[in-house]
Formats: C-alpha cells, structure tokens, sequence
C-alpha cells in the first residue's frame, strides 16, 4: 500500500442523490460519505400521496368532504432494532461490509378530502448512519455506491412516540387516519385490501438502480464539479379500481422521478464504483490540492426529503485513517 499516502488529503467525501418527481409520488436521498471515518451519512425522504377517488353523494364522500388534518411522529433506533435491520437487510444486498449503526424516522400524514377526491400525503424521513463503505484499490479510496437503490419490503412496525406505526406499506396510512372512520375504513379496505397496490412499499430507491456509469455525465472546469444525471422517461404508475352498482371507485399512486449526482472534484464511475482522480489535462482549471481537498456529491430520485443521524457505537473518527497509514 505505498501509495496509501494519496489517500490522506481525501478530508470528506459527500454524495447526494436528489430525486425530483413533478408527479404525486416523490423521493430524494443524500449520502454524505466520509473516507477518514469509513461512514455514511443517509438522509433520505419517501413523499407518497395516496389518492381515493369516489362519486359525489355516496357515503365516502359525505364522510371525507372536508377533511383537513394532518400528524407528525418521530423515533430514534440504535443498531440492531427493528428500523436498523431493515435498511441493513436491503443494503447488504449489494455491500455485505456496511453496517446500520443508528436511524431516525419522522413519519408525517397529510389529509385533505372534498366531494369526490381524498388524498393522503404520506411521507418518512430518514437518517441512519452506516459504516464500511469503503475499499482500498492502488491506493486510491473507492465507493460501492450499488446500495443506493435500497428498498424496504412489507412491514415495517416502529414505536413512533407511544404508537405502533408501519411506517411504509401504502395500505397502512389509510389503517391510521381512518380509524376514527370505522365504516369508511372497512369500506376502502373491501374495495382495494387485497389488491398489490395496497401492501406496495413507499420506501423504494429502485428508480436508481442502474449503475453510475450508465448515467449522463458531465464535468464543469469552471466549478470544478463532475455531475451524473439520470432522468426515467416514462411515468411509473400503480392504479386499482372497483366497480359496484355502476359506480366506480378509484385508488392510485404515480411516479416519473430523476436524478442528479455531483461531486466537487473529477470523479469517474465504473458501475457503481465512484472514484475521485486529478482532472485530465485540459479541463482542469483549479489547483490539483483543490480535488483532493473535499468532494460533495448531490443526488435526485423520486421527490421529497430523509434527514441527520448522530453516530451510535461506532468507532473513533481517526480509527479507520490509521489502521491505514500503519500499513504504509
């Protein structure tokens, strides 16, 4: 490892992936990734708005005519709880070395209702801390970024301050704002409980699972930035109807997001592997100290915010870097 020494001036390493989606079903994540302690910060937001469509006059609309509220819930888990294993079981998928260390989910449901339409605002937001992101190749520090594309399958049942909440099938928003609704529940429930679209997952990154080095990229001298983009050409859509006596009764979900990655410095991507190298003669414009100084990445997927976590039993920010630097 003699040329570890390079590896020293990399002081932070930020990704984010921004997702914006014009459309009713939106996600953005942010990886911050840091190569002197190993980790990664994961701020990410899951926006999902459910919407129930029914005719005027019958006893849905009657009942969710009006509606007007809205509930914010938060929860903070340590490593080895419920919310940490589950984000640990879809990124290992790709990176058996990452570990979940800590999250903290705010979960948030927005209602509003009128005479034939009732949407349900669904979002969570996500911060967790994970550590074991990095490689060591030719002496240069490598990402694995496979894992941004994480997805959370089925239930997921936290303790949000005193209430047990499934914080991301769809079916379970409408379990929790309408339990004060006893007929309406049982009724949206009949009509579209057993269909897919009600135990589909809104914590869903898959939108970025191609690799880096498929997406458009582009660097910018001028900034010095390099920037991956990806935009999905055609709207992703989960629709259920039910039809009864002549009546239609709609429930449905949509997606059409992008995506944006940028990196302070020149990176080059080879699948999903980032690695930042000086600028090749020509395009670069700043002082070779300047790429190597810091990077910071923005990324964008599906479109709406999952935010900062705090570090939980992990090890010391200069442990990493010097295991390193004793092997030079």
């Amino acid at each position: 490892m003699k040329n570890s020494k390079k590896l020293y001036p990399l002081v932070a390493l930020a990704l984010a992936l921004v997702a914006l989606s014009p459309a009713a079903y939106a996600s953005t994540i942010n990886i911050t990734l840091d190569p002197k302690t190993n980790t990664a910060n994961i701020n990410a937001s899951s926006t999902t708005d459910l919407i129930l469509t029914y005719p005027a006059n019958t006893t849905l609309s009657h009942q969710l005519n009006g509606t007007d509220t809205s509930v914010t819930l938060k929860g903070s888990f340590d490593r080895d709880s419920d919310a940490t294993n589950a984000i640990q079981a879809s990124i290992e998928q790709s990176n058996h070395d990452i570990r979940v260390v800590s999250a903290n989910f705010t979960y948030t449901l927005t209602a509003k209702g009128n005479t034939t339409t009732f949407v349900l605002a669904k979002q969570i937001n996500i911060t967790a801390l994970v550590t074991g992101v990095f490689v060591v190749h030719n002496g240069t520090v490598q990402a694995n970024l496979g894992w941004k594309a994480f997805t959370i399958k089925g239930q997921l049942l936290l303790d949000l301050q005193s209430h047990v909440v499934d914080v991301n099938e769809v079916g379970s928003a409408f379990s929790m704002q309408l339990v004060g609704k006893p007929y309406v529940m049982g009724a949206v429930l009949g009509m579209f409980g057993g269909d897919g679209l009600w135990h589909a997952s809104t914590i869903d990154y898959s939108s970025l699972n191609s690799p880096l080095s498929t997406w458009t990229s582009h660097y910018d001298s001028s900034t010095n930035t390099t920037t991956y983009t990806k935009t999905i050409n055609t709207e992703s859509s989960l629709d259920a109807k039910y039809t009864v006596n002549g009546q239609t009764f709609t429930l449905s979900v949509r997606s059409d997001p992008s995506a944006q990655i940028a990196v302070q410095g020149y990176a080059v991507a080879s699948g999903d592997s980032l690695t930042l190298q000086p600028a090749p003669a020509g395009l670069a414009s700043v002082d070779s100290a300047v790429w190597v100084a810091t990077g910071v990445v923005a990324l964008a997927v599906l479109g709406s915010a999952f935010y900062l976590f705090r570090r939980s039993r992990v090890k010391a920010p200069s442990t990493w870097m010097s295991n390193l630097q004793s092997n030079v």
